[in-house]
């Protein structure tokens, strides 16, 4: 019968052919499967992290650009502050002209201060004056400056000299015939600019600090086509640097601002990755330490240690009581022999 059943071509096909061929192919399977499977674990895990390391790394360095833009915006202060200076006179009752000194009051700022403390400025009046043959004639005259705290408070006083730039009449003569054409269509004037420095470095007071300035022309024959305040600030050191040189300092700023942040990152992470849930450990890669098994093995290391404390005294235990039955014996033993 056995010889017949593996005659058999049914049996022999199941069992030489398909069963052969069907563990293969499951095996194969289930290994692919199984390879399949770690490996989109391994892309999974590997995603993860890639993502939360993007996140912490922009994090940074927008944290590092947020400081560098403040620290710019609040230690370097405005360069150039401009107020138009509208002049002011008395004018003569009998004879045409003016009958006193031009003068202005120009109101800075309606707060409590304008200028940064510390800083040093450039307090500069620029006349626009036309080349009237009045203006040649009239020579040097004075451009006085007052800067005032509110109360009106005076905090510091400058005067200065001013003059038209000369010009020869073979100079004026050919300047006129170049410029005719300008000239006559009114693109180009006749005019100067001068610029009166009245403070070089001047420094504001953080307890008087200037609100206000009083400008006055001390001269009646001046002729002035408009007028204006300019106070530019000079800057020297870290502020210089930062000013001319905008890229290269950012660069460095931001370089610096994001060591220090990633140093304070890294030690943030290591301090408080104990607290982390056990999945979000788990997905990062960190080990989970359990303390169970930290407790019990303090637990027998401190049983250990009190056994073998214990040892000697255990040790002179035995030996009194073996010396105490050695005593009872010979007192035993003393009477029967006597």
């Amino acid at each position: 019968m056995a010889v017949l059943g593996y005659m058999n071509p049914f049996k022999v096909y199941r069992d030489f052919v398909r069963s052969p061929i069907e563990s293969f192919v499951s095996e194969q399977y289930t290994g692919y499967k199984k390879k399949t499977n770690e490996s989109i674990t391994s892309v999974k895990e590997l995603l993860y992290r890639a993502g939360v390391v993007s996140v912490f790394l922009s994090a940074i360095l927008w944290i590092s650009i947020f400081l560098y833009v403040v620290f710019y915006y609040t230690y370097m202060p405005n360069v150039t502050h401009v107020r138009p200076v509208h002049l002011q006179f008395k004018s003569c009752d009998e004879n045409m002209g003016v009958c006193s000194f031009p003068s202005a009051h120009v109101q800075l700022t309606r707060r409590t201060h304008m200028l940064m403390s510390s800083q040093p400025y450039r307090i500069k009046l620029l006349l626009e004056v036309p080349e009237s043959q009045i203006n040649k004639d009239l020579g040097m005259f004075m451009v006085c400056a007052q800067m005032r705290a509110s109360g009106g408070v005076l905090v510091s006083s400058s005067c200065r000299s001013a003059m038209l730039r000369h010009r020869s009449k073979l100079h004026q003569i050919m300047r006129t015939l170049v410029y005719a054409p300008l000239l006559i269509s009114g693109l180009n004037e006749e005019k100067q600019i001068i610029q009166v420095e009245l403070f070089s470095d001047f420094e504001d007071d953080q307890t008087l600090p200037v609100t206000d300035a009083y400008v006055e022309l001390q001269s009646r024959f001046v002729q002035v086509l408009s007028c204006e305040l300019q106070i530019e600030a000079h800057f020297t050191g870290l502020r210089y640097v930062m000013y001319y040189w905008p890229k290269t300092s950012a660069l460095i700023g931001i370089s610096s601002n994001l060591f220090f942040v990633s140093v304070i990152f890294i030690l943030s992470w290591y301090h408080l990755q104990d607290g982390l849930p056990d999945f979000i450990k788990n997905k990062l890669g960190i080990e989970i330490k359990n303390e169970k098994e930290e407790d019990d093995k303090k637990f027998f290391g401190k049983v250990k240690l009190e056994r073998e404390d214990s040892f000697p005294f255990i040790e002179e235990e035995t030996l009194l009581e073996e010396f105490q039955r050695l005593e009872e014996k010979k007192k035993s033993i003393s009477p029967a022999v006597e």
